[in-house]
């Protein structure tokens, strides 16, 4: 019964003086409303800078001459590379899952492709390619779709046009001149090839738009696996091979993944090996030009960076860690400042409390002279900020999530395509929100803690005596 009689006074309380507290109450409410919106959207824009752009649970590790650029390793001729013994030391590095190595295309090389959805091919004078491990993609690619090099179960067969081939072949031909094809030639295998969601987000957020041309990524993301590349082996814009015959061979594309190289196709790694050893030479075969290390947890790369440094070797950086930190500091900063918008929201509660203490001391002595002890008025007055608290936070969350809805509008709406634009720019975490209620809540109740003090310090006597009520 006392509990419940308890209730009530703090209903009545609160429904008499709601207008006192209504406007200290919109500063905690603005400031939560703060705080959860840009812990939200701070979320979101790591979610996309380290889990889209840059991935922190791997690192890729490279021979020091060669991290110089794409360029200069594929037109390099058998580099000293990373040795198979040193791949086998990285994978023994405690908090190191497993150590992918991968193998460039050291010749020139160029390709053209996307028939199948401009109708027309889009050229690349020059065309960077990586062999990869087919165990690095495959839990990344749809059922039964097979990334490997299957050129030795290659027809042979002579023919006259590109399509005279059997399923899953190719006219391969010699290239002369100009580029054109030497008929008849022979048919071969198609290449599976892999591209990167980053390669497909710089297309469609660039270059289709600056070229009239549709974008290719959702096509791509759905498992379209109808994409061909025509790939010239051997001649580039830039130059041509010191051996091997000049040939046009036929890629496919099969699907998209995040171990793919960024701006490029990637090969299974015996492709790789087979190429380079035909037009380079069976040194450029042996060692490989990088090697994607992927770690059990984040803080193992500081123990991968020490042991490839004594091999001669040194990590890829690509910004990952850098950009974490950018986010990190803004996130802390756009905090800071909501939770001094909090806090003095609660400041502004504590005084109005104090002023509601002031102006009740005569029902406060009454309340005393009734049986009321000094911890029930205590208690009294800190529920009465603990329901303000809560109200106010619980309206700021709701209008963090309003705000959100807004800004993803306006954003999508006002804001034209660019790379790895998002849909969403907000990640909720169930901890931030409820840490941002206990944080509004807290400090209201920290406020009140001074007036709640003076209100069970009434002495019922003076104050009666003094006719206050």
């Amino acid at each position: 019964m006392m509990a419940l009689g308890a209730l009530r006074l703090l209903g009545r309380n609160l429904r008499r003086t709601s207008g006192a507290f209504v406007l200290a109450a919109v500063g905690i409410t603005v400031g939560i409303a703060a705080l959860v919106f840009f812990l939200g959207l701070s979320s979101g824009l790591r979610a996309v800078v380290l889990g889209r752009i840059f991935r922190i649970d791997r690192v890729e590790i490279v021979p020091r001459e060669q991290s110089v650029g794409a360029l200069a390793a594929m037109f390099a001729s058998a580099p000293r590379g990373i040795a198979p013994e040193a791949i086998v030391t990285i994978e023994h590095i405690e908090g190191v899952r497993a150590v992918y190595p991968k193998l460039r295309l050291l010749f020139p090389h160029s390709g053209r492709g996307g028939r199948e959805l401009f109708g027309r091919n889009i050229g690349a004078g020059e065309l960077i390619a990586d062999g990869i491990d087919p165990a690095l993609v495959r839990d990344e690619l749809a059922p039964g779709l097979r990334f490997e090099d299957d050129h030795a179960l290659s027809s042979g067969r002579p023919c006259a046009s590109r399509n005279a081939c059997p399923e899953n072949e190719r006219c391969a031909t010699e290239i002369i001149g100009g580029g054109e094809s030497v008929f008849p030639g022979r048919c071969e295998r198609l290449i599976p090839a892999v591209v990167s969601p980053y390669l497909l987000e710089v297309f469609d957020g660039a270059i289709a738009p600056a070229h009239n041309l549709p974008p290719v990524a959702r096509a791509l993301a759905r498992g379209a696996t109808g994409l061909e590349l025509e790939w010239d082996l051997g001649r580039a814009g830039l130059g041509t091979a010191s051996r091997g015959t000049q040939r046009r061979v036929y890629a496919r594309i099969i699907g998209v993944t995040s171990r793919a190289i960024d701006l490029g196709v990637t090969v299974p790694l015996s492709v790789a090996r087979r190429l380079n050893t035909e037009y380079v030479g069976a040194a450029a075969a042996q060692r490989y030009t990088s090697a994607i290390v992927v770690l059990d947890r984040p803080e193992a790369a500081a123990t991968v960076t020490a042991q490839a440094r004594q091999l001669g070797l040194e990590i890829k950086t690509d910004g990952a860690e850098q950009m974490g930190l950018l986010v990190s500091i803004v996130t802390a900063v756009l905090t800071l400042t909501s939770a001094v918008i909090v806090l003095l929201a609660a400041m502004s509660i504590a005084q109005a409390l104090a002023a509601r203490v002031r102006a009740r001391e005569g029902e406060i002595a009454l309340l005393r002279v009734s049986g009321a002890t000094r911890s029930f008025v205590f208690w009294l007055v800190i529920g009465e900020s603990l329901v303000i608290g809560l109200m106010a936070s619980l309206v700021g969350i709701l209008a963090a999530r309003g705000l959100a809805l807004a800004w993803n509008r306006w954003v999508g709406q006002g804001l034209p395509a660019f790379p790895f634009k998002p849909d969403d720019w907000f990640v909720w975490h169930p901890r931030h929100l409820a840490g941002a209620m206990l944080f509004g809540v807290t400090a209201c109740v920290l406020g009140a803690v001074a007036p709640a003090l003076r209100a069970a310090r009434t002495a019922p006597g003076e104050v009666l005596s003094r006719g206050v009520g």
